[in-house]
């Protein structure tokens, strides 16, 4: 199986009730990264995407706040358990990230999919984000520059092996160390905002 597999994850969601990434509640990053948009003149627009969504804790949360989300996963169990705690606050869609068809949405929160997936995909995942997104749409991201158990996944990624990727398709606005990361990952986090070129 392979990382571009959705059975790969599945696996992992049949082995363990509650996955090794699960937190069991939205990430503190997600206000921090809101309020940095903010700081810097941005403001998400009503529709926002979460790839690799899994349980669905940030999606709600987005949601809880006014926004009006989708939660996008390809792994059935996530999707499950997401709509199992979340109901139909978001709008839950089990499918492939690469493959999605939808409208253009005016932002993408972005908590370690970009770091779960094999390193040789980043430009593609990169290219992707930009493709969901309407011009001058935002990618607000958190990413791993440190992993507890490499090689992975998640894969850490350094800041400007980021900036470098997110440049062909993005302004970066912001790149710079988290704050406010959940305890167990504090002090291995980065934040970025992006904005879609033109």
């Amino acid at each position: 199986m392979h990382l571009h597999d959705p059975s790969y994850w599945q696996s992992i969601y049949d082995a363990e009730a509650r996955p090794g990434w699960d937190m069991d509640s939205p990430t503190p990053l997600l206000p921090e990264l809101l309020d940095l948009a903010e700081s810097l003149g941005l403001a998400p627009g009503p529709r926002v995407a979460v790839p690799g969504c899994g349980f669905g804790h940030d999606a709600a949360e987005l949601a809880r706040w006014g926004f009006e989300t989708t939660g996008v996963d390809f792994a059935p169990a996530a999707i499950l358990g997401a709509r199992a705690r979340y109901g139909d606050a978001v709008e839950w869609r089990e499918e492939d990230w690469f493959q999605l068809e939808a409208p253009p949405y005016d932002a993408i929160f972005d908590h370690t999919c970009f770091v779960a997936m094999a390193p040789e995909r980043r430009a593609e995942f990169v290219a992707c984000n930009a493709r969901r997104l309407r011009p001058g749409g935002i990618w607000l991201g958190a990413f791993f520059h440190t992993v507890a158990n490499p090689p992975g996944p998640p894969f850490a990624t350094e800041p400007e092996e980021l900036r470098r990727l997110a440049e062909s398709q993005f302004e970066v606005r912001h790149l710079g160390p988290a704050s406010r990361s959940h305890p167990r990952r504090a002090g291995r986090e980065f934040l970025m905002v992006g904005v879609r070129r033109p």
